[in-house]
Parts: structure tokens; sequence; C-alpha cells
């Protein structure tokens, strides 16, 4: 009698059992790396924001309080980036790429407001998270 080749049912899904196992614990970590790493990018991006907001001031010899008037939420819709009638940032000059967008989540938008410095923030446009100059730890 020759033996047999190949492996049993119970060798198999023991196998499968192990893979799922390794998986379930290996994932959530997965996960969690990247959402840090969006965080990650999207305080970059924000920092970036605000660097073009500076070296615009610098190049214009402007200063920034006495263009943006209000503390309110202003939203980065595009490029262009219109501070009142007669001043504006266009972030392609500053910022390669494109304008940026948040990636954490993909509904947010990235905002900027001056409350005697210059802060960028991300949001949905009822609820912001500030990314520069303090990072708002509650951010997801």
């Amino acid at each position: 009698m020759k033996p047999e080749k190949g492996f049993t049912l119970i060798e198999l899904v023991v196998v499968m059992v192990i893979v799922a196992v390794l998986g379930a614990i290996v994932f959530p970590q997965v996960m969690k790396s990247l959402n840090r790493a969006k965080v990650v990018a999207d305080v970059k991006a924000a920092k970036e924001i605000a660097q073009s907001f500076y070296l615009w001031e610098i190049e214009q010899n402007t200063l920034l309080s006495d263009i943006i008037l209000d503390n309110n939420f202003h939203e980065i819709t595009g490029d262009v980036i219109n501070l009142d009638a007669n001043h504006f940032i266009k972030l392609s000059d500053y910022i390669s790429g494109g304008t940026p967008k948040p990636t954490l989540n993909r509904n947010y938008s990235f905002y900027y407001r001056f409350d005697s410095v210059l802060k960028v923030y991300a949001g949905d446009g009822t609820n912001f998270w500030e990314l520069y100059p303090n990072f708002d730890k509650s951010y997801k």
C-alpha cells in the first residue's frame, strides 16, 4: 500500500485558524499605523499652509494682522486664497503638488484663522481641530 500524499482536513483547518488569528492581531495595528501616518501628513500640510502665509507676508511686506481683520474660520477651497479685495495668496507659489487636502478624512477641508497668530485647522465646517501651531490630540 502506498502512503497517501497531501494534508488532512484537520491540518488545513489548523493552518487556517493560525492565519486568521495572526491576521486579527496584525490588521488593527496596521490600521492604527495608517491613521497615524495620515495625521502626520495633515499636520505637515497645515504647517506648509502656514509657512505659505508667512512667506507671502514677507514678500508683500504686509502684516497678516492688517489684512485678516476677523477671527472667523476661512475654508481653503482652492489654490488661490482671497484675504480681502486686494490681497490673495496663491498656494502653488509656495507648495508643490497642488492644493493640500486633509488625508485623514476626505470630507474635511483645511481652514485658517487669525487670532493674534495664524492657526491652521482641519474640519468639516462644524467641527474644527487645530493642526498648526498647536496640535489638537482629539483630531480624528
